[in-house]
């Protein structure tokens, strides 16, 4: 097992993953195991990876000389996977679409803000429609900031080990779910209203 710091951890047996052990005072962000049995040319090696993209991190590879033994490890383990808490993916099955959200978003917001500042200054701006492209284009580079640092809370495979307080993705999302429900909700509702008011002016 490797945790978050690089550290290292081996053992023989199961005692490595007792209760309060390694996997309950730790981090860990890999874990591999691996079983050899000589005698029948059988061996079974599983990695499992703490990954934020879709990546060749997570395997098993089962290989043995015995086509039923090896077909019945795999439906065993194919069996203890399904049963696994789902991961949230809709930050990576959606990334363009929330690219292309977030970057309308931020750059109309840009764009509402100037377009204040000139009706402030004066009544009588004439504002091409080309602005408002201009505003979304940059409001494309935050986007593509904000969707990565979503994908990194919500892993494609997370370990969740070691203490509460070391799971850092999960404190990151019960933040965002607040910063969501308090601060964002009523910004985009007020900017709908802004909106409204200068199509209607």
């Amino acid at each position: 097992m490797r945790g978050v710091d690089g550290t290292q951890y081996e053992g023989k047996d199961k005692e490595i993953f007792s209760h309060n052990g390694i996997l309950d005072t730790r981090r860990i962000i890999e874990i591999e195991m691996r079983y050899t049995n000589y005698t029948n040319n059988k061996s079974i090696y599983i990695k499992l990876s703490h990954t934020v993209e879709y990546e060749w991190k997570n395997y098993i590879l089962v290989s043995g000389p015995d086509e039923l033994w090896v077909n019945g490890v795999v439906k065993s383990y194919e069996d203890i996977i399904s049963n696994w808490e789902k991961q949230v993916n809709w930050p990576h099955k959606y990334s363009r679409l929330l690219i292309m959200v977030f970057a309308v978003g931020i750059g109309l917001s840009f764009a509402l803000l100037g377009l204040n500042l000139l009706y402030f200054i004066s009544t009588d701006v004439i504002i091409h429609p080309f602005y408002y492209v201009v505003a979304i284009v940059f409001g494309m580079f935050p986007a593509l900031y904000i969707v990565d640092k979503l994908k990194e809370l919500y892993p494609i495979v997370e370990l969740r080990t070691g203490p509460e307080y070391a799971q850092v993705e999960v404190r990151k999302r019960k933040k965002l779910y607040i910063i969501i429900s308090i601060v964002v909700i009523p910004l985009v509702i007020s900017f709908i209203i802004e909106l409204i008011k200068i199509i209607i002016r």
